[in-house]
Parts: C-alpha cells; structure tokens; sequence
C-alpha cells in the first residue's frame, strides 16, 4: 500500500513508550503521517505505541501511533493515529525542506 505522505530524513532523539517501556530512540525519516524509529527495541507489528521529544528547534513533539511494520535488527515504521494541533505544527516543520 502507498504512503500517504512522502517521508523526509529528519534525525532526532526521542523517548519511545511500547509495551516493554520507555526507553531512548532515534528518529530517522517523518512524515506528517507517520514516521521511522531506529531501534532494537522488540514490538509487534499494530502495538501502539507513544512517542515524545523537544527537538533542537525548541518544539515539542508528542505523538502515539502504531506500529506498521517491523525490520528485525533496524527499527520499526510508525503510523501515527493521536496527533494534537500542536504536535501537528511541529511536524509541518519538521517536513520542511532546509
């Protein structure tokens, strides 16, 4: 199935909450949609999940989502769900070429 919205490479620390917990991780690429996490966390394809952060422009990011697909070893693609207007601003933002 296509994207819906194309993704762009955007690297930023974030707090990841699964069902195994929280922890660090990294985003890799975003969209305004969804979003990739560079992680060797275990979660299951459809877990939801929650994501949060303050990235280095001073915008805060709090999103939840569920997990769309997983690649072993690499991380996990995110399709977001529960986007506050605020969060949404942040993405517009991040989605933005330099």
């Amino acid at each position: 199935m296509p994207r819906e919205h194309e993704r762009t490479q955007y690297f930023t620390e974030i707090t990841l909450e699964s069902a195994s917990g929280k922890r660090q991780a990294r985003i890799s690429d975003v969209s305004e949609g969804g979003c990739f996490v560079d992680t060797i966390t275990n979660v299951r394809e459809g877990e939801e999940i929650a994501l949060s952060g303050t990235l280095g422009s001073g915008d805060r990011l709090d999103v939840k989502g569920r997990v769309a697909y997983v690649m072993d070893g690499f991380g996990f693609g995110v399709e977001f769900n529960d986007i506050d207007d605020a969060s949404k601003a942040t993405l517009s933002k991040m989605v933005q070429p330099a």
